[in-house]
């Protein structure tokens, strides 16, 4: 039976010392993993370094099925002539859902971007 899964997303400043440091080692790449601490499982996709502000990256929806877990997400990109931070940046977003031995997919979704 499908399930979808509530989840709280969590800014890289609040969440715990481990799961900051495992994402500072990983975030220069594209990666997506999933990192448990206490009684709580990060859910972790990043999108490595980008030449510009105005890239991001969401999770869509978290949905149990059968003992597994789907997290889908998607990737914006900023608009031709959006005016952007000329800076390096690296697109991340940290999700927390309660700890679970279900194994987690990742699937990449296309959304269509608002005009």
């Amino acid at each position: 039976m499908k399930k979808e899964l509530s989840f709280e997303t969590v800014t890289m400043q609040n969440a715990p010392k481990d799961i900051q440091a495992t994402v500072q080692q990983k975030w220069l790449e594209k990666s997506t993993f999933t990192v448990p601490s206490g009684d709580d499982l990060y859910i972790v996709i990043t999108r490595g370094e980008m030449p510009t502000g105005g890239y991001s990256v969401q999770v869509d929806s978290i949905v149990e099925e059968e003992g597994q877990l789907t997290v889908s997400y998607y990737y914006t990109d900023p608009k031709k002539d959006a005016m952007v931070t000329q800076a390096i940046t690296k697109p991340i977003v940290i999700t927390r859902i309660d700890l679970t031995n279900a194994r987690v997919n990742f699937k990449e979704i296309q959304k269509s971007s608002p005009e």
